[in-house]
């Protein structure tokens, strides 16, 4: 999900509507996917990056937001026709509260469903996903040190105890917001760039070699 402001401006489309077009093309290009048989899809919908646009643009994208998430619980909408599982994945707190709690409602309703996996990056960045997930695998390995080990302030006593909460690979992992998906086989960016822009940079094909970026 990718210029929507370039293509609205080759076109003289009217200023604010490009957004909702861009949500248009995702829904269709959803819908070939899942006829395809694809089960898994991610979009980078917002980036942390975003929240630095003049705040009109980025209060209407959080509204359009929050009236497109309402929409998907419809019953006639993709997300009943495919069965979709629906994850959102970023920093959410950073959301105002009707959207985050929107998020949080479609991700509920549809935890149990068997259909194909739409995963959503919403006030998202790799970096942040790493930080956060460091954090949570440090605050769950602390938990199984015994209290005598920690002082009043919550630090841990000596060098040995320390190195007990060193994270290993698996740790961080099963943390990331990544965690219960599989890796991206391809990585499609519509506004024809090639930078990965902080999208999914941990993923196996990206931390290991180059990814191809049709």
């Amino acid at each position: 999900m990718d210029g929507n402001r370039r293509y609205a401006k080759r076109r003289n489309m009217k200023k604010g509507s490009e957004h909702s077009a861009g949500y248009t093309a995702l829904i269709t290009m959803l819908q070939y996917c899942y006829e395809m048989g694809v089960k898994y899809v991610t979009v980078y919908a917002f980036s942390i990056d975003n929240f630095k646009r003049k705040p009109e643009e980025v209060e209407s994208l959080m509204n359009l937001m929050k009236v497109k998430i309402d929409e998907l619980l419809e019953n006639k909408s993709i997300v009943h026709k495919f069965e979709l599982k629906i994850n959102f994945w970023g920093n959410l707190d950073l959301l105002t509260e009707p959207v985050r709690l929107a998020m949080e409602k479609t991700m509920a309703s549809t935890t149990n469903n068997s259909g194909p996996v739409l995963s959503i990056c919403v006030a998202y960045t790799s970096t942040d996903e790493i930080t956060r997930a460091i954090s949570k695998t440090r605050a769950r390995n602390k938990e199984k040190i015994p209290q005598a080990c920690i002082n009043c302030d919550g630090d841990l006593l000596g060098k040995s105890i320390n190195s007990s909460i060193s994270i290993s690979i698996v740790d961080l992992e099963e943390s990331l917001d990544t965690a219960n998906c599989p890796d991206p086989e391809i990585v499609i960016r519509t506004s024809g760039e090639t930078r990965l822009s902080n999208f999914l940079d941990y993923s196996e094909p990206f931390a290991k070699s180059k990814p191809a970026v049709a």
